[in-house]
């Protein structure tokens, strides 16, 4: 029969057995969520989470308003606005982007991004713009 310390050491190890895997199981979560950040990622992007969005100089925008046809190739447009672009609580920022093409069209999207890890458009930047799907642009820095 086991002594009382015994007892206790027996309870204190599983205690923190249990602690341990519910530790896990909260990170694990919160990695999870954090990729899940934000609407759903178009597939054939090449990117699993928005902390992602950026990388190279490749943005996803996800429109709210105008866009650019289908069929059309990248048109060059000049970004005039980010704005809004405080953190959710998982640290994905979703900024929002005004951009004017040379015909004077516009369009307005979200850049759910980490701006930790890949930095916002900047105003009066110059970017190439082309449709990925709808309700999507891709957005290419470098268009000066």
């Amino acid at each position: 029969m086991p002594t009382r310390s015994e007892t206790m050491r027996n309870a204190f190890s599983k205690t923190g057995r249990n602690l341990a895997v519910a530790g896990l199981s909260a990170l694990l979560f919160g990695a999870t969520a954090a990729l899940a950040a934000g609407p759903a990622i178009p597939e054939g992007t090449g990117i699993t989470s928005w902390a992602e969005n950026g990388e190279g100089g490749i943005y996803l925008l996800q429109l709210y308003e105008g866009g650019v046809a289908a069929n059309q190739p990248p048109m060059i447009g000049e970004v005039l606005s980010d704005s809004n672009c405080s953190p959710d609580e998982d640290n994905i920022n979703h900024c929002e982007n005004e951009i004017r093409f040379e015909d004077g069209t516009t369009l307005k999207g979200i850049n759910n991004h980490r701006m930790a890890v890949n930095r916002c458009l900047r105003r009066g930047e110059k970017v190439f713009v082309s449709h990925l799907e709808d309700g999507w642009v891709l957005v290419s820095t470098g268009a000066e």
